[in-house]
């Protein structure tokens, strides 16, 4: 990029940084709900010198550690002050425009990505998420480093550099590991290449997952949320719900599982993660057309589409208010009509297919499960600012023609 594309540049993110710290700033009444507190919890503990604090009065690994680690060290610097780390994920927000900035600047040159720049500074999705806290921006920042780092080279500093960063997210949500796929497929010219990348990754993790069978005696790699996960969507109460159908509830109002539930205080969660997952793997066998019912409600959840009142309740679990939650919506609703023109450009066929592998797979890791939004979609959000950018540079190249 050319110096006037650089202030140009610098000039977007300074603009991006303004945007979140000021709506962090104009939101002194943020509350901490649901995920946010044990996020909270585990960071002041962490500060504090005390480790990850218990859950139910016994050792967890429920939550990923790369966020409370990443917002302990904020606190360590700042104080237990949770502005400060809003403000410290606005930060990590303003990292992830830039990154969209280079990684359309190594696909398809400095128009898109200056206007990738814009599109992602002024996206309310990611300025909502950005202002909670809440896990899922680092997780993205992560990602897209790793990205970046892959169309950079695939010499072996880059490489490992990538590894590392899929390592670290990966220890931001446990279903990334399975983006490790398209990356190595990215770097492929050999067997050599996937291989160090998939090893600097797993040594990333190995500190924790070790830490995990010293606590537990069990091999935990990362977390232990896929049972609770399944059990909340996979029930009778969520199957029969009309209203809003087979949508995930805490497990403390399902029925189905009440006697695995009262003994979460004296089972270890590695043994209650299994038997949560046994037993709605057991459900699904005796209702196997549910599972679709899932991927149906779940997608259109996803896309914002199962009605106006459902996306506020989620958008609520980030506290973010109502007029925010329908601006984000809105927001969503207009980026994806440009980004679906753009998916059908010149520009986003040639891009590699192992770029647009990372977002369906990130839709394939909740589909089944459960979708908040604008939380869960926004490891896939990148990717429609990118193409969104495509089809604005590309109405604004045809008016320019004579």
């Amino acid at each position: 990029m050319d110096r006037s594309g650089t202030r140009i540049a610098a000039a977007i993110l300074f603009a991006a940084l303004a945007i979140r710290i000021v709506f962090v700033l104009a939101t002194p009444h943020y509350t901490l709900v649901h995920d946010a507190l044990d996020y909270q919890n585990h960071a002041v503990s962490i500060a504090g010198g005390h480790g990850f604090a218990l859950s139910y009065g016994r050792p967890t690994a429920f939550r990923p550690p790369a966020y409370p680690i990443f917002l302990a060290a904020v606190y360590a610097i700042t104080g237990p002050d949770v502005q400060w780390g809003r403000i410290a994920n606005a930060f990590v927000g303003t990292g992830i425009v830039a990154l969209i900035g280079l990684i359309a600047f190594q696909l398809w040159g400095r128009r898109v990505a200056l206007i990738a720049l814009a599109l992602g500074a002024v996206y309310i999705p990611l300025i909502l998420v950005g202002q909670s806290i809440m896990s899922e921006p680092l997780f993205v920042l992560c990602l897209l480093g790793a990205i970046a780092c892959v169309l950079k080279s695939t010499r072996w500093p880059w490489v490992v550099a990538a590894g590392v960063l899929m390592g670290l997210a990966i220890l931001g949500r446990a279903n990334a590991i399975i983006l490790l796929l398209p990356l190595a497929a990215a770097v492929w010219r050999g067997w050599r290449a996937p291989l160090v990348l998939c090893v600097a990754a797993a040594l990333t993790v190995a500190p924790w997952t070790i830490r995990n069978y010293d606590t537990f005696h069990a091999f935990v790699p990362v977390s232990t949320q896929f049972g609770s996960a399944l059990a909340g969507t996979y029930n009778s109460e969520a199957k029969a719900d009309k209203v809003n159908p087979a949508s995930w509830r805490t497990l403390k109002r399902v029925d189905d599982y009440r006697p695995i539930y009262n003994r979460i205080r004296t089972t270890p969660e590695p043994v209650l993660e299994k038997q949560l997952r046994d037993a709605s793997l057991e459900f699904i066998k005796a209702h196997p057309g549910y599972v679709l019912t899932v991927a149906y409600w779940t997608t259109r959840r996803m896309l914002d589409l199962a009605g106006m009142d459902w996306s506020i309740h989620t958008a609520a679990t980030i506290s973010a208010t109502r007029g925010w939650a329908i601006a984000g919506v809105v927001c969503f609703w207009v980026y994806a009509l440009l980004a679906l023109v753009g998916a059908f450009t010149r520009q986003a066929r040639a891009a590699p297919l192992w770029l647009w592998a990372v977002p369906l797979l990130m839709y394939l890791g909740v589909v089944f499960l459960v979708v908040e939004t604008p939380r869960y979609r926004t490891a896939i959000d990148p990717f429609i600012v990118l193409l969104a950018a495509l089809t604005v540079s590309r109405t604004t190249t045809i008016r320019k023609r004579p």
